[in-house]
C-alpha cells in the first residue's frame, strides 16, 4: 500500500478556510448582509370592494355602501374577473358565498394590490402590466369618488 501525505500547509489552509467561511457566515446572519426583504409600503388609498358573481358569469363591483362601482363583464374584465376568482378559490367558504369584500389599495408610489383580509393573501397588481393595474385603479378611484361628499 502507498500512503498518501498531504502537506501540514495545506491542511492547515483548510482549517484556516473553514474557520473564516464559518465566521464570514455568523457574521453575515447576524447583520442581515445579503438578505432580500420586501417591504410592504403603506396604502396611501384602500377601499374595500364587494365583488358579487352575477348568474350570467359577469360580476357587480359595489362600494362598502353597496353602491355599485363597476360592472364585470366576460368580454372585456377576464383579467379583473380571473383575479378576484382567484383570490375566492383560496377561501374554505368559497361554495356558500354569494359575495367577496376584498380590499383594493395603492400605496404611494402608484402600486396598487389586491388582498383578501380573510385569507391574508396578497396580490401585487403591477407584476401583470399596467393595463391591469389600472383596472383596479379604476374601481378603488370610482369608490373614492362614491365616498367623497356631494
Amino acid at each position: 500500500m502507498s500512503e498518501i501525505t498531504v502537506p501540514r500547509g495545506a491542511l492547515i489552509g483548510a482549517a484556516l478556510l473553514i474557520g473564516f467561511t464559518v465566521t464570514a457566515i455568523t457574521t453575515s446572519r447576524h447583520y442581515d448582509v445579503g438578505r432580500l426583504t420586501v417591504q410592504t409600503a403603506q396604502a396611501g388609498e384602500r377601499r374595500m370592494l364587494i365583488f358579487e358573481p352575477l348568474p350570467n358569469g359577469e360580476m357587480m363591483v359595489l362600494s362598502e355602501r353597496r353602491k355599485p362601482v363597476a360592472h364585470l363583464v366576460i368580454e372585456g374584465d377576464t383579467f379583473a374577473m380571473a383575479a378576484v376568482r382567484a383570490l375566492a378559490m383560496q377561501r374554505d367558504d368559497r361554495e356558500f358565498a354569494h359575495e367577496f369584500r376584498l380590499l383594493v389599495q395603492r400605496d404611494g408610489a402608484g402600486h396598487v394590490e389586491l388582498a383578501d383580509p380573510d385569507t391574508g393573501r396578497t396580490v401585487k397588481l403591477q407584476g401583470f402590466g399596467q393595463a391591469s393595474a389600472r383596472a383596479f385603479a379604476r374601481y378603488l378611484d370610482a369608490a373614492d369618488r362614491q365616498h367623497a361628499p356631494g
